[in-house]
């Protein structure tokens, strides 16, 4: 039997070494899962699912950002300002604390009916705005902004003040404190009430104050027969007073009632007064030197030609013009009728109804525009007038001739005969006074005179006054003369 024995110097094959027992238990041999990925649509899925929730925390913060910034002292500016540009009441006045008038008055237009009637009138001229600063004290802020107007930029401030109230529980909301503009609008007597923003008032003759949301207004003073009505704009916006510009005027009723009154004054009130220097307010004419004879005065032309209407501050309506009259009188001695002129401005008080006028004094007025001298009024026309009237004159037989310059050399003397010798318009001039309306032809004159002096004594001789004044006026159609006066030169 042989036995093999290996040479320990020869290392043993890989095949010939035998395998070292494992230690670890085996385990039990399974089939392995393949692996299988998520389909298209649920990884869609999931990224928009992430893309919402960061959408929301994005927009949650914007959100929070914009609705911080809106309720705050400049955000309700901005809204109120943004507001009044459209024309939105509800939203003007949902940021606005109107306070009650500071005094009493005769109507409030200040609630949100208001806003939405002053807003569709017509709307603020605002064409641009911006926030310029905003300054905070607590509870309060001072919101400093400039806007565009039709007139150019303008600068302004609003007080803004924070209520208890919040928005979502969460943005304070801050109110623009507001006062009411107070109106002031003055009527006439007669008057018929306004209409402010399409809606009616009553108001009284004067002056009424009316308390109005601070925004542009249309204020109609209504008319009656006599008077017209006015549709005015007033811009308040921002103002805390405001007086609205009204100048009345007359219809075509009442200013030829103004003319009818007038005349009717002067020809039954002031004409029928027979003295020449009464000073009592009542009429407008009277002499500048004393004149103790009686007479009757005479209206020459139409006293109403160049009447105007005035009111005053008060609006008490007063009708202006310029009158031209004669006051015509016996003084012993004179053959004739003498006449004095007295022209110039006038002022008659007027008292007005709803439907009527009535004149309750005439007066003297001074500083009236100058008159006018009409084409038609020529110097000849009036020269040929004083002409005639010289022949006239002449043809008296009395030492004192009303209305003529002549003067004998004596006194006493009777059987008085004149002859007119000479031109009496050579060298003549004429002169116009605009403020009485009085002509004046200024010249020279000869006239012979024979007499019988001391009823006894023929004598002759010559007029000693050789210049004079002739005193006109124009009726509107042709000239009339007055009285012819001595002159010294």
């Amino acid at each position: 039997m042989s036995t093999d024995v290996q040479d320990p110097q020869t290392p043993a094959s890989e095949d010939s070494i035998p395998p070292a027992p494992s230690t670890a238990a085996t385990p039990a041999t399974h089939a392995m899962a393949p692996v299988v990925k998520p389909k298209l649509w649920q990884q869609r899925r999931s990224v928009i699912t992430a893309a919402i929730l960061l959408v929301a925390v994005v927009g949650a913060g914007l959100g929070n950002n914009f609705l911080a910034r809106q309720y705050t002292p400049d955000g309700a500016v901005r809204q109120y300002l943004s507001s009044l540009q459209s024309g939105n009441a509800s939203e003007a006045m949902s940021v606005i604390q109107v306070s009650a008038p500071t005094q009493p008055v005769a109507a409030a237009l200040i609630d949100q009916a208001a806003m939405q009637s002053a807003l569709a009138a017509s709307k603020p001229d605002i064409k641009s705005f911006t926030v310029t600063g905003t300054s905070n004290s607590g509870s309060a802020a001072t919101v400093s902004f400039s806007y565009d107007t039709a007139t150019g930029t303008k600068q302004a401030k609003f007080i803004v003040q924070r209520s208890g109230e919040t928005h979502f529980g969460l943005y304070p909301v801050w109110h623009l404190a507001v006062a009411p503009t107070l109106l002031s609008i003055t009527l006439p007597a007669g008057g018929n009430g306004v209409i402010i923003d399409g809606k009616p008032i009553a108001l009284q003759s004067g002056t009424s104050t009316v308390a109005v949301l601070p925004v542009l207004h249309k204020v109609q003073i209504n008319g009656t027969q006599m008077l017209a009505a006015q549709t005015l704009t007033v811009d308040a916006f921002l103002s805390v007073g405001e007086s609205v510009s009204y100048q009345p005027t007359l219809t075509p009723a009442g200013m030829n009632r103004a003319k009818s009154v007038v005349k009717t004054w002067f020809t039954e009130i002031c004409a029928k007064r027979t003295q020449a220097n009464i000073d009592d307010g009542s009429c407008p004419q009277g002499l500048n030197f004393l004149l103790e004879w009686p007479g009757q005065w005479q209206v020459v032309g139409d006293p109403t030609q160049d009447l105007a209407i005035s009111f005053d501050k008060g609006l008490n309506i007063a009708a202006v013009g310029h009158f031209e009259m004669v006051f015509a009188y016996q003084e012993h001695g004179y053959q004739g009728t003498r006449h004095q002129p007295s022209g110039g401005g006038y002022t008659a008080a007027i008292e007005l109804g709803p439907s009527d006028l009535q004149v309750k004094s005439i007066q003297v007025a001074k500083q009236l525009p100058a008159l006018t001298r009409p084409a038609a009024a020529t110097d000849q026309a009036a020269k040929d007038l004083v002409a005639q009237a010289f022949t006239k004159c002449a043809a008296v037989q009395a030492q004192f001739v009303a209305d003529c310059p002549q003067q004998a050399p004596d006194i006493l003397i009777t059987d008085v005969h004149w002859t007119l010798t000479g031109d009496v318009l050579s060298g003549a001039t004429v002169s116009f006074d605009p403020t009485t309306g009085l002509y004046t032809v200024h010249g020279n004159f000869s006239m012979s005179v024979s007499y019988v002096w001391l009823d006894q004594f023929s004598r002759s001789g010559n007029s000693y006054v050789k210049a004079y004044n002739a005193r006109l006026f124009w009726d509107g159609q042709s000239f009339q003369l007055v009285t012819i006066e001595g002159a010294t030169s």
